[in-house]
C-alpha cells in the first residue's frame, strides 16, 4: 500500500530551514520524499543545511537566499522556485 502521506513529486519551500525549527521541519518533510528548497539568509549557514539534508535523507535539495522581511525579496525567491 502506497504511504498516505507521501510527498514525493512535491517541492517544499522551508523559510529559515537553515537551523533551528525550521530544518526540522525540512528533514520532517525530506523524509517524506519531498524536494526541498531552504531559503534564508545567512548563504553560508543555508549552504551547509543543504549538504546535511541532502547527505542524511538522499532528496533533491537546494539552497534560496530570501530576507520573509522584504517583498522584493520574497518576489524574487518565489518566481525561482
Amino acid at each position: 500500500m502506497k504511504d498516505p502521506f507521501s510527498l514525493e513529486g512535491k517541492i517544499s519551500l522551508v523559510t529559515g530551514g537553515n537551523g533551528g525549527i525550521g530544518k526540522g521541519i525540512a528533514g520532517g518533510l525530506a523524509m517524506k520524499g519531498s524536494a526541498i528548497v531552504v531559503a534564508g539568509r545567512d548563504e553560508a549557514k543555508t549552504a551547509a543545511a543543504v549538504e546535511d539534508l541532502r547527505s542524511r535523507f538522499g532528496v533533491s535539495v537546494s539552497g534560496l537566499s530570501m530576507d520573509v522581511g522584504d517583498k522584493a525579496s520574497i518576489d524574487g525567491g518565489i518566481a525561482k522556485v
